[in-house]
């Protein structure tokens, strides 16, 4: 699964100390504290926190920060775009075949921050997801109360996803073996629109023998997944939560000012 979409634990692994619920939705609120943040060093200091943490909690950051980085065409767009479409101060000029092309000091800023923002926040949610098995993921949606159908849906395309995926190497690595990847740019294209037309056309035929399947089993459109429910333990979890908003919006500021 870490391979293709998230890093959840395989197999049967040991409780951990935290319900997987409590886990998902402190990890959603610490995203909403990082985007809340506007100083770009408070923003780095909350990232070297949550490295600190998750260290501490022996999160795999191999497969977490392995994931992040397939992100990082998504980060370096901002990050560029904003320097030449936000702001009013003008600190340079690039020069173009369609005219200047002038940075804006307001911009740089914004564009650190939408940067440091994006990778705090992935690394955060993926830190967490890192402690979770699929089974525990699932129970903790169904715990807040994810409506059935979208649960479903859910559980079926992380299912089935990475066998899409899986199909799709082959593929390539068929492709490669006829040397359509060295020829030049137009077979390339029509090899490629070739793969994608028969991947769509296997999903398909693929996700309608599944669901015929599913029916005959007694399918009704929803997954019955028991709720994992929450400890006592997540106390300790909420208080961490809490000292990571105060840190965030008073104890990092007051140190930037300084």
């Amino acid at each position: 699964m870490a391979r293709f979409l998230l890093p959840l634990r395989e197999g049967r692994t040991e409780p951990g100390p935290f319900s997987p619920a409590a886990l998902f939705v402190s990890a959603v609120v610490a995203a909403v504290v990082v985007n809340l943040v506007t100083e770009p060093m408070v923003v780095l200091s909350l990232f070297f926190l949550v490295l600190i943490g998750g260290t501490v909690a022996r999160t795999r950051w191999r497969a977490v920060l392995g994931l992040a980085a397939r992100f990082e065409f998504v980060v370096l767009f901002w990050v560029l775009l904003e320097p030449i479409t936000y702001g009013q101060t003008v600190v340079g000029v690039i020069q173009t075949p369609w005219g200047p092309l002038p940075v804006y000091r307001e911009g740089i800023r914004m564009g650190i921050l939408l940067g440091l923002r994006m990778v705090t926040i992935l690394t955060t949610v993926l830190a967490a997801l890192s402690h979770m098995t699929l089974s525990d993921l699932i129970g903790a949606l169904q715990t807040i109360r994810l409506p059935g159908i979208i649960l479903g849906s859910l559980v079926i395309m992380m299912r089935y996803l990475p066998v899409f995926m899986e199909e799709r190497r082959r593929m390539e690595d068929a492709l490669a073996l006829r040397g359509l990847q060295t020829g030049s740019r137009r077979e390339r294209l029509r090899a490629l629109g070739s793969m994608v037309g028969t991947t769509i056309d296997r999903a398909f035929t693929r996700s309608e023998a599944v669901y015929d399947a599913m029916k005959l089993r007694g399918f009704s459109g929803c997954v019955p997944v028991t709720a994992a429910g929450l400890r006592r333990t997540d106390v300790l979890l909420l208080m961490l939560l809490g000292l990571f908003a105060l840190a965030a919006f008073y104890v990092f500021p007051a140190v930037v000012v300084l």
